[in-house]
């Protein structure tokens, strides 16, 4: 890039301003993308001027900026040590993988950690664009309106909100466009304009700007003169926007779920901590009406029951608790608040440290706070839980025909769609169909899954589109997703084989760990979010199924009956009979790992505990290296000149000692214009340092460049005026 002549000060502020233009294309695309990163882009932008500032050449910028890059992928993505072979492994691996997926034409299979290194790309083009506009056309005036634009159309079209965008928008654009034009004025008529003159004519256009921006935000609001054709427009666009799959939404609760599908990002963010002896799935509802795209409740809403804390609760499957069943007792810290309460299965009172009440609406298992007839939030709560244990002997004796035994009307829950593709009650039936009882029906189909070629991703996940059925789509398209589609699936191809069951949604166990009082604790976060399955079963009532791959069915069977070694029960036993601290995953080959991969791990994981520690170290690293560069006119000459000194000095290694000679001379302050000569530059040097040696040494280069005389005698002459020449332009 061929730079103007610019004020550094006064380049300063256009960078300024031009960030700030940037930062209101980030905030939109961090908002509507549930993205909590928005600071890694914002630290490559500032690195990015930063470096235009310093003047600092591509083989260092380049470099550094692609470290940065690998930094923030890193950062975003992997939880591993930097400079691990793993990480390395695992970024390799997944770029690599993208190369097959483009050439395939695959656009929505590329994974999220190449869309961030497109993203960036993109943004280093940008913001080169933006310096050549600055420092060369000096006009941004194409970038502004595509910034005006840009944010209109999502304001109109999405949920972003640009009320506040627009004034900063207008206020720094215009500013910048205004800087730029008298910059170009005094370029126009060959005058150099330093801070001051740029001072006089550029504060009384701020505060032109500002005041007219003021004015005009004050100004009452007459409204529009023509109809929104806002509703016009989304009416004829099939998917209005919602469920496209092209957003990637974050993980954790959320009440609706009437589109599902679409990737989601990870969030580490630690809802609540529960104190307890044993794993539990912690639910929070159930939903009754599948929509062909989603979950709904749609029965009748009764009135919710009034609970005192500490007294018993009346709680589905209480009849299939045997006698001597083990009592526990959990406590519930929220870190987060939602806005239904957490809890285990067995739940039999629910204890509280204040004085309010509890209210619970049956048919969705949803448990909330009272408190002076408004809802209140609990930050501690105790729950005594009584542990489920049903007997596989009687679970097999079970048969359809028992669902007529039962008083509980079904009705919502064999709900289905009349659009439901025929396949899904074929693929069901052809499950079930072999099975006597209901536990092995229903079993049948949780273990359908795993053993069908059904992968677990978080990432490429489809979204039904038009007419497109949700569980159609996953059981024969895809056969891809995560806990949505798996439990969603079940639900349906249980109703389908007239089964009663029902979604549930909550959280899974969580990570454990042992708190300072020396007690197992679960920590959980918005990843443990889930959803999975409770079919009726006759005699028993709601029993939990876990159909997601990766998961655990943590239901507690007793096995009090002889099992075939065919049996599926038999697996399913035995994994139930290892100590929990055998299906903990451990990382492969911790104690083989040591040196220096040990020494990054060990590092990486402090850095990610103590943020601050690595925001100051890099802080420090970024402030040392401009030192250097920044004096790079002092120390460059002594290493040209150690070097030098090693070889044998001939035409080649003089050309090169030569043209080092004019940088530093460069660095030094003497600027050799285009119509320049060698001698009349080598004329400008020796004025300043006195005597001849610029211009003994430039004869030299031009009798050899131009005449062909290569092959003088007195090299040693020549390398010690260099030498001599070299040093007293260091800077």
């Amino acid at each position: 890039m061929k730079e103007g002549r610019t004020d550094r000060r006064v380049l300063i502020l256009m960078y300024v301003l031009a960030f700030i233009l940037l930062w209101e294309w980030l905030l939109p695309v961090i908002e509507l993308t549930d993205t909590e990163y928005i600071g890694v882009f914002l630290y490559f932008i500032a690195i990015s001027f930063l470096f235009g500032l310093l003047r600092m050449r591509w083989w260092l910028s380049i470099p550094l900026k692609i470290i940065y890059l690998f930094w923030s992928i890193h950062y975003v993505f992997f939880k591993t040590a930097m400079f691990s072979r793993e990480t390395v492994a695992l970024l390799t691996d997944d770029l690599m993988s993208n190369f097959g997926i483009i050439a395939a034409w695959n656009w929505e299979g590329i994974t999220n950690p190449f869309r961030t290194v497109l993203f960036f790309v993109l943004l280093w083009m940008t913001i080169y664009l933006i310096r050549h506009w600055i420092e060369v056309r000096k006009s941004i005036l194409l970038f502004y309106a595509l910034t005006v634009v840009f944010i209109a159309v999502l304001d109109t079209f999405s949920s972003y909100s640009a009320d506040g965008a627009i004034f900063r928008i207008m206020v720094s654009g215009l500013l910048l466009i205004g800087l730029l034009t008298i910059s170009r004025i005094s370029e126009r008529h060959g005058r150099k304009m330093g801070t001051g003159m740029f001072a006089t004519f550029s504060i009384p256009l701020l505060f032109a700007v500002i005041f007219s921006s003021a004015f005009a935000s004050f100004m009452p609001d007459r409204g529009p003169v023509w109809a929104d054709p806002i509703p016009f427009l989304k009416s004829v666009v099939q998917g209005e926007g919602i469920g496209s799959g092209s957003l990637v939404s974050k993980s954790g609760y959320d009440s609706d779920d009437s589109r599902l599908g679409g990737a989601f990002s990870q969030d580490d963010t630690v809802v609540f901590r529960a104190t307890v002896p044993k794993k539990q799935y912690w639910k929070i509802e159930t939903k009754n009406t599948y929509t062909s795209k989603g979950w709904e409740q749609q029965s009748g809403q009764t009135m919710p029951v009034n609970i005192v804390p500490g007294s018993l609760i009346a709680y589905d499957g209480a009849s299939a608790i045997l006698e001597g069943s083990d009592f526990l007792q959990a406590e519930i810290n929220m870190n987060e608040q939602l806005p239904y309460l957490v809890y285990p299965y067995g739940t039999s009172k629910i204890h509280t440290t204040t004085d309010v009440v509890l209210q619970n609406r049956v048919e969705t298992g949803q448990f909330w706070v009272m408190k002076d007839g408004e809802e209140a939030e609990l930050d501690t709560f105790g729950i005594d839980i009584v542990e489920h244990k049903y007997s596989l002997k009687a679970l097999r004796e079970t048969s359809m025909d028992d669902y007529a035994l039962e008083t509980v009307d079904f009705t919502e829950y064999l709900q289905l769609p009349e659009q439901l593709p025929d396949r899904v009650r074929e693929l069901a039936l052809s499950i079930t169909g072999k099975e006597e009882n209901v536990y092995d029906k229903a079993k049948s189909i949780e273990r359908y899954f795993a053993r069908n070629g059904f992968v677990y991703d978080q990432q490429n996940v489809a979204v039904p589109k038009g007419n497109e059925d949700y569980v159609d789509q996953f059981l024969f398209d895809t056969k891809r997703g995560y806990c949505d589609n798996f439990s969603t699936s079940m639900v349906v191809m249980l109703r389908a084989s007239d089964i009663p069951a029902r979604w549930v949604k909550g959280f899974a166990p969580g990570e454990a760990t042992t708190n300072s009082r020396g007690k197992i604790e679960y920590k959980v976060t918005n990843n443990e979010a889930h959803s999975w399955v409770e079919a009726y079963i006759p005699g028993f009532g709601w029993m939990p199924f876990e159909p997601t791959i990766g998961f655990s069915n943590m239901t507690d069977i007793e096995y009090d009956l002889e099992l075939d070694m065919s049996d599926p029960e038999v697996r399913e036993m035995e994994e139930r009979e290892k100590p929990e601290v055998d299906r903990t995953e451990t990382p492969a080959k911790k104690e083989e790992d040591g040196g220096i991969v040990a020494f990054f791990e060990k590092t990486g994981k402090f850095l990610r505990e103590n943020a601050w520690v690595g925001i100051i170290g890099i802080a420090v690293v970024l402030f040392i290296a401009w030192k250097v560069y920044t004096h790079r006119g002092k120390w460059i000459p002594k290493l040209l000149i150690n070097a030098y000194r090693k070889r044998k000095v001939d035409w080649a290694i003089y050309t090169k000692q030569y043209k080092s000679l004019l940088k530093q001379l460069d660095r030094y302050g003497f600027k050799r214009t285009d119509s320049m000569t060698l001698s009349e530059y080598a004329k400008t040097v020796d004025t300043y340092f006195g005597g001849r040696q610029m211009g003994m040494l430039t004869e030299a280069y031009e009798r050899g460049l131009y005449g062909g005389y290569t092959a003088h005698a007195d090299w040693a002459v020549l390398q010690e005026i260099w030498e001599d020449l070299i040093n007293r332009a260091s800077c």
